[in-house]
């Protein structure tokens, strides 16, 4: 006869064969589009502002540096990449320039924004039943009023994925290792995604499940014109004499003439 501790090991090792067998089977199955998606994913970047200051482009920066923030307008629909095991989306915006002015030496990429894009509350997802089998206590009136900013973020998340914005300011600052970073050209803004599932592995954009899955041309779809870096505006020189202001000596002065 087995001993508790022994029926207890075997059924917990059988559950968790089960376990691990049931999330292949739904791993699999994400990756095949059921129902097949009604469009492909697609974007449009392009480069509204470029501005490269000197200074320090963060408080932790030991040294002044030349940086660059780039405004953009973005006009994005990639609610096709939302299925029934997707959890959430990671979009994001990089610069890619080259790494020195000759254009020899390879190529640069930096993030300059980005974002995350959760999916739609379903019947089945975790806050319905939350709130269907443990419903909350209802809030007084004065407390449960919702702001403007909550009204527009639940009717944004109606079709999550569609992303319109216009000359949105960057959250990161361009800079480069050299410290020197005007009058770079043949620079672009790409637009990239990472589609995390509730189970499964994560499918990037440039993967080899992102061109057949999103049906993206990772690389070509969602990139801007070719842009360069201007020239650092330099402020005017005041030129102030050192020894301070003097007092001109006698006789120098124009008399004063009146009329």
């Amino acid at each position: 006869m087995h001993s508790t501790a022994n029926r207890l090991q075997s059924t917990f090792g059988y559950f968790t064969t089960c376990a691990f067998a049931l999330a292949a089977i739904i791993a699999v199955l994400s990756l095949v589009p059921i129902p097949s998606p009604a469009s492909s994913p697609s974007a449009s970047i392009s480069v509204r502002n470029v501005q490269v200051v000197k200074g320090r482009p963060h408080y932790y920066s030991e040294k002044r540096e030349e940086y660059a923030q780039i405004r953009f307008d973005l006009d994005a629909d990639l609610s096709s990449l939302f299925t029934w095991n997707t959890k959430q989306l990671f979009v994001y915006i990089t610069v890619n320039y080259p790494s020195a002015k000759d254009g020899n030496s390879g190529m640069s990429e930096a993030v300059i924004w980005d974002t995350i894009i959760p999916t739609t509350a379903t019947p089945y997802s975790w806050q319905s039943l939350k709130q269907k089998y443990f419903p909350e206590k209802k809030k007084s009136k004065s407390k449960s009023r919702k702001t403007p900013a909550a009204k527009a973020k639940t009717t944004d998340l109606t079709k999550p994925g569609v992303l319109s914005l216009k000359n949105q300011k960057p959250k990161y600052q361009v800079t480069d290792p050299s410290g020197v970073l005007s009058e770079r050209g043949n620079a672009t803004l790409q637009v990239s995604w990472n589609v995390q599932p509730w189970v499964g592995a994560l499918i990037w954009d440039k993967g080899y499940l992102g061109d057949r899955l999103g049906k993206w041309d990772a690389g070509r779809v969602g990139r801007s014109e070719i842009f360069e870096f201007h020239p650092l505006k330099s402020k005017p020189e005041v030129v102030r004499d050192k020894n301070g202001p003097k007092t001109p000596p006698a006789g120098s002065a124009a008399p004063a003439v009146e009329i």
